[in-house]
């Protein structure tokens, strides 16, 4: 049974030794270890000059080129370099470090319409809305026009006939309609732009009217820009 007593604490390899054979343990590691001149580690005698190339050897970045110490080079590439890939929050592009804060900015300012209430939230909001927001809580605040509007597309009016048509329909029946009463390219709607196929725009994009500064949706805003800059032609 080992006998209890003073340890004394190797300066060479750093383990704990009991006081009777420190003497004897100490000088058995100064003869056979040596100490890296490079990072001070104890290591063989006959392995320093294979630790020091396999540890110390100047490298470089195979991503940023800079140049470090082999020992140093995997804790870079991983946590420091900064053309390592790093993934968006939000749509989870892989781009490099040191261009993800400004593709963050702009990609956490898009907008999407809240499934709950009907509003559009930015990406980087979302978090914090979605903690804030259910249906049952919101929808009472919300204007009964506006949950309409979300639930049941509003009918679009023909520019040439001045009929009233589902938006999905409106297009083909607008070809039509301009062909038969010979208004395809003098009318003054023309003349302000054709309107655009309702299938093709996404609508979840808002934009402004160039004409008032009012944020509309992409699909009802052409219709709105029309009528505006009609309305300050009057004035």
């Amino acid at each position: 049974m080992e006998k209890n007593g003073t340890v004394h604490t190797c300066s060479w390899c750093h383990k704990d030794v009991a006081e009777e054979n420190f003497a004897l343990h100490e000088m058995h590691c100064s003869r056979f270890l040596s100490l890296c001149p490079d990072c001070g580690e104890t290591v063989p005698s006959e392995q320093v000059e294979q630790h020091r190339e396999e540890q110390h050897t100047q490298v470089r970045c195979s991503q940023c080129s800079q140049k470090m110490e082999r020992c140093h080079l995997e804790d870079h590439e991983e946590n420091e370099c900064v053309e390592r890939l790093q993934s968006c929050s939000f749509c989870e592009l892989e781009l490099p470090w040191k261009q993800l804060d400004e593709h963050c900015l702009a990609c956490g300012s898009r907008t999407e319409r809240c499934l709950d209430c009907g509003r559009y939230v930015k990406l980087c909001d979302q978090p914090q809305h979605d903690s804030t927001c259910s249906d049952s809580k919101n929808t009472s605040k919300i204007p009964s026009i506006v949950r309409k509007k979300h639930s049941v597309q509003k009918p679009v009016t023909c520019m040439f006939c001045r009929k009233l048509f589902p938006p999905e329909e409106i297009y083909e029946h607008e070809l039509k309609c301009s062909e038969a009463t010979g208004q395809k390219d003098d009318t003054e709607f023309s003349r302000l732009g054709a309107r655009p196929r309702t299938d093709a725009i996404d609508p979840t994009q808002i934009g402004s009217c160039p004409h008032c500064d009012l944020a509309l949706p992409l699909q009802t805003l052409h219709w709105h820009q029309v009528k505006c800059q009609l309305y300050s032609r009057l004035k």
